[in-house]
């Protein structure tokens, strides 16, 4: 029931508010595992409330939190936010790749393909 609940008021506390961070933190440090779940679902279904750019602003608000969102088990999810972490030099998502490929296998390896497909080659196709 707790985690419902929380899954209900995480979205307002996840948008870009100022003062929610300390929320944020308090999560962080007692569900890691429900906000990890929560922040996926939003950038799955609602880029409004929770898009890349905004996860990346959290980490760097909640320290030591990269690294268990990029580990998370939504592998395209944790490819798209690796990568835009590395480009912003958070992230040195060679060795990162390197770790979930022989740690995951195969799953992750599609995540990444599909990657690479959708970001890399389609737009170059179009062009």
């Amino acid at each position: 029931m707790l985690d419902e609940l929380l899954s209900l008021l995480l979205p307002q506390f996840l948008g870009n508010h100022i003062n929610s961070i300390l929320v944020l933190q308090a999560l962080w440090r007692n569900n890691q595992d429900l906000m990890i779940r929560s922040i996926c679902e939003l950038c799955r279904h609602d880029q409004r409330i929770m898009n890349l750019s905004r996860v990346l602003d959290i980490t760097q608000e909640i320290k030591e939190s990269l690294m268990p969102i990029v580990d998370c088990e939504d592998y395209y999810f944790a490819v798209n936010l690796a990568i835009l972490a590395g480009k912003r030099d958070f992230l040195h998502y060679d060795l990162w790749l390197g770790r979930r490929i022989t740690e995951v296998g195969t799953p992750f390896i599609k995540a990444l393909l599909k990657y690479i497909k959708e970001h890399i080659i389609s737009p170059i196709v179009e062009y």
